[in-house]
């Protein structure tokens, strides 16, 4: 089905214009003795201006989990506020928001509120892949995007429970699917600023989403298809129309609201953004751990560890023997890393144990804590290890009245 909607960035132009010649102006000055000056302004995610190439762990403020050649791996856990600059605020439509609306990293997760998106800062050639933790507030119109910066109007929405741009075809939509944007889809092939779209896959979730349930949702392309999963729901198809060669990708809520955590996005970095960027493609440090599977005991592991963490892994310990790894200062940040790495991707029925970390007066056990609390339930209950004692405490006693309340947090994990 083709619908033709007026591209409303036309609008945009004349701003363009003018800020055209101001530049023209500053870039035709001429300093005394030098002659012409050529002027460029600064953008953002441009490297320092020192010079040399800048290794990906300190361009990007997410982890570096893998580097072959130009296909990275990157994490985001939405830990640390810095995290946010890899995420610019923007969709490829154009939209009226409100004043509230925006994005922001709030108790661990990245929050899109409103008529907004949130755009990732790297672009992409090939396949590309990109997975979260998916937690709706509103339940309709919220997911995924892949635009092209070489075009105003190609993109593909990746959406749960769609109806916004149903309506431009006066449909009710409702299910959960993607469609493909683009001029070349519209009457006339996009003359006079006109966007059409084509409807490809969509079905019915197999389990609906419900407002603050956690879903695995996942988009990308793979050769000549574009792809979607929501929990137990796979869907594919080819991607019609204009082939978008470079390619960003973001999320997005309309008159909605949604947060995402654990975000990996893997794929091939353009090498024009390489380029631009002065990507060096190694990292400066070792690579961070890759919590998507099981964790291996590191090289230089005290043997007795190695051994406690073996036997956690096989069932035949429990939490309280690895805890106190964790929670001991005097061991090795090596020891007290693998430890804590073993009970985030373990079981979760030992939260209960984990909690007493959070009391700890050692500030890096608090930090070890809270980062397996939010490993296991996705939240941090607004716990801050360099908090006074009596906000910290306020913050554990929300997460015991969550565990008393939810018993349900216990299950799952690995193990």
């Amino acid at each position: 089905m083709t619908r033709s909607r007026l591209d409303s960035s036309r609008s945009s132009a004349p701003r363009l214009r003018l800020a055209a010649c101001l530049l023209a102006c500053v870039a035709a000055a001429v300093v005394p003795g030098v002659g012409p000056v050529s002027l460029r302004l600064a953008e953002a995610g441009d490297p320092p201006a020192s010079g040399g190439e800048v290794p990906l762990d300190t361009f990007f403020k997410g982890a570096v989990v893998a580097v072959e050649g130009g296909k990275v791996k990157l994490r985001y856990d939405f830990a640390t506020a810095d995290q946010q600059q890899d995420w610019t605020q923007g969709v490829p439509w154009n939209i009226a928001k409100d004043k509230a609306d925006g994005i922001g990293i709030g108790d661990g997760r990245l929050q899109i509120r409103g008529n907004v998106g949130a755009r990732h800062v790297a672009e992409w050639e090939g396949d590309l892949l990109i997975t979260c933790k998916l937690v709706p507030d509103g339940v309709k119109d919220i997911g995924g995007y892949l635009s092209t910066p070489d075009s105003s109007s190609d993109y593909v929405s990746f959406t749960i429970a769609e109806t916004y741009f149903h309506k431009w075809d006066s449909k009710p939509g409702g299910d959960t699917g993607m469609m493909k944007f683009g001029k070349q889809f519209s009457t006339g092939n996009g003359k006079g600023g006109y966007v059409g779209f084509r409807y490809l896959d969509f079905r019915k979730p197999e389990t609906e989403p419900a407002s603050g349930k956690t879903s695995a949702f996942s988009f990308g392309r793979r050769q000549n298809s574009v792809l979607l999963t929501l929990d137990d729901t796979k869907l594919d198809s080819l991607e019609p129309g204009n082939k978008m060669n470079v390619v960003q990708a973001g999320f997005y809520a309309i008159q909605s609201s949604m947060a995402v955590d654990d975000v990996v996005i893997e794929g091939t970095l353009a090498p024009r953004f390489i380029q631009a960027k002065r990507l060096a493609l190694r990292t400066a440090k070792p690579l961070a751990p890759d919590t998507g599977g099981a964790p291996a005991a590191p090289a230089g592991l005290d043997p007795a560890v190695a051994e406690t963490l073996a036997a956690y892994k096989a069932g035949t310990a429990t939490a309280l023997k690895v805890v106190p790894i964790v929670g001991d200062p005097a061991r090795s940040d090596l020891d007290r890393e693998a430890a804590a790495l073993a009970l985030r991707t373990g079981p979760h029925r030992a939260l209960p144990a984990v909690v007493d970390l959070l009391y700890s007066p050692d500030l890096k056990t608090r930090t070890f804590g809270i980062e397996i609390v939010k490993g296991m339930t996705g939240k941090t209950y607004g716990f801050e290890p360099k908090a006074s004692e009596k906000a910290r405490a306020a913050a554990v006693r929300r997460l015991n009245e969550d565990i008393d309340k939810h018993p349900e947090l216990l299950q799952g994990g690995g193990g």
